[in-house]
């Protein structure tokens, strides 16, 4: 397994796929939206998004013997970053998500100044393994939400 950074925001027909399967259940994506991303998409069936990319943003692609097998996002939201990650279905349970999150966090070294946040709904077909990915990786629960790290808080001192 292999962690390859991106400057963009890369989507795909593999990953298109995975959103038509699991994108309302497991990300909360509408119709609406994922119909978005087959447009996007057009003939080329990929596209790099440069409205939906952002220089703090880490985008990785997982790969296994030169094929894309899933994505691991960290997303700046303010003061902490949103962990996203996706396996496609061929690759799953063979703990490559578990040891991409784990070098995304060490390659990106937003936890030494940042909290990192994951979300995961109750009704994704995928909760129960993404819940031990990020509790194997450090996560505490909080609910739907695991986090790692912890924000970090200034004052300032006056003279």
């Amino acid at each position: 397994m292999e962690l390859r950074r991106r400057a963009l925001r890369h989507v795909d027909q593999a990953e298109y796929e995975h959103f038509l399967k699991y994108g309302e259940q497991a990300y909360g994506l509408t119709p609406q939206e994922i119909k978005g991303y087959d447009h996007e998409l057009g003939e080329e069936r990929a596209f790099d998004s440069v409205e939906h990319s952002y220089p703090e943003d880490y985008y990785f692609d997982i790969v296994e013997a030169d094929t894309i097998v899933g994505r691991v996002l960290l997303l700046k939201m303010g003061h902490y970053f949103q962990l996203d990650f996706m396996v496609f279905d061929p690759y799953t349970r063979k703990g490559i998500a578990t040891k991409a999150v784990s070098e995304a966090l060490a390659s990106a070294d937003v936890l030494t100044r940042h909290e990192v946040r994951a979300r995961v709904l109750d009704q994704s077909p995928h909760a129960v393994y993404a819940r031990r990915i990020l509790e194997t990786n450090g996560f505490s629960s909080t609910g739907n939400y695991f986090v790692k790290g912890r924000r970090r808080r200034f004052s300032l001192q006056r003279n």
